[in-house]
């Protein structure tokens, strides 16, 4: 939530690249910036990746999640929470009845959502 209230003026707060593609698919973003954005965002999480590695690597093995569930169930369940969580993004912010400055409160709060009900699924190794 604090960083798309702080970066969504700047950027309009794509941090993910299947935000990036559905907004370009709404028509709410440019086709032709979406690989700079796309490559942007996927070397920031390489980078974030490796930085979370080298500071959690004796102990937590970089961050990384295991699902307690089969692949397919994985696979079903972050399905489902990320298109929940586009659903709520593309609502609030191509809306134009939308209250744009409780955009990222409505976005925190699913994310939020999301970790309460898929959480469950994944388990620290």
């Amino acid at each position: 939530m604090i960083v798309i209230l702080s970066t969504g003026h700047i950027s309009g707060a794509h941090l993910n690249p299947s935000l990036t593609i559905a907004f370009a698919a709404l028509r709410h973003f440019p086709w032709v910036q979406v690989p700079a954005y796309v490559a942007a965002q996927v070397s920031a999480s390489v980078c974030a990746s490796f930085a979370l590695k080298g500071v959690f690597h004796p102990f937590m093995s970089g961050g990384v999640t295991v699902p307690s569930v089969n692949t397919g169930q994985a696979f079903a369940l972050e399905f489902l929470i990320t298109f929940n969580l586009l659903f709520v993004v593309t609502a609030v912010a191509t809306d134009t009845r939308a209250v744009g400055e409780l955009a990222g409160i409505a976005v925190g709060a699913t994310v939020m959502l999301n970790i309460l009900v898929a959480g469950r699924q994944a388990v620290l190794p």
